[in-house]
């Protein structure tokens, strides 16, 4: 791709940023339908997993998710004021949230259907082809934050 000023017909072949919306959105769906009886989302397993680590404050949780937060979802908060409300975190004055004993066992069951369900979705590659992958994937987020700082190209 390095040098070609002239983009592929994107009726022909459909651009890396397609695909990236598509295999998300598949991810989305899949783990959506996965942890419906549980009552979570994707987002809502991401932020659950992101406190079963140990504690953390909300603004931490926001900062591990910020590839996900919106307009439309500025903050994490709400996972954490539903899960409080489920009895499955705990949350101090001081803005601390950490799991209780049924966020731990709650995490623990779905954490099990998780990984099963990566591994489903990942066994159309060896290992070392989603190596590959997940490294070439980090080298194109690092190049596109570089690009970020620089002032367009005309």
């Amino acid at each position: 791709m390095t040098g070609k000023t002239q983009l592929p017909n994107v009726r022909e072949q459909r651009p890396l940023g397609y695909w990236l919306k598509y295999i998300d959105g598949a991810i989305e769906t899949s783990f959506d339908r996965l942890f419906a009886d549980d009552g979570l989302t994707r987002r809502g397993w991401q932020v659950l997993n992101t406190i079963s680590y140990g504690p953390i404050t909300v603004a931490e949780i926001d900062e591990t998710m910020a590839a996900f937060l919106s307009g439309d979802e500025p903050t994490m908060r709400p996972y954490v004021e539903r899960f409080a409300e489920l009895g499955w975190v705990r949350v101090t004055d001081a803005d601390g949230v950490a799991l209780t004993e049924e966020g731990k066992r709650t995490h623990q069951r779905v954490s099990e259907r998780a990984g099963t369900e990566r591994v489903r979705m990942m066994e159309c590659l060896s290992h070392e082809d989603f190596q590959v992958l997940m490294d070439l994937l980090q080298r194109i987020a690092t190049h596109l934050d570089g690009l970020a700082t620089e002032a367009p190209r005309q």
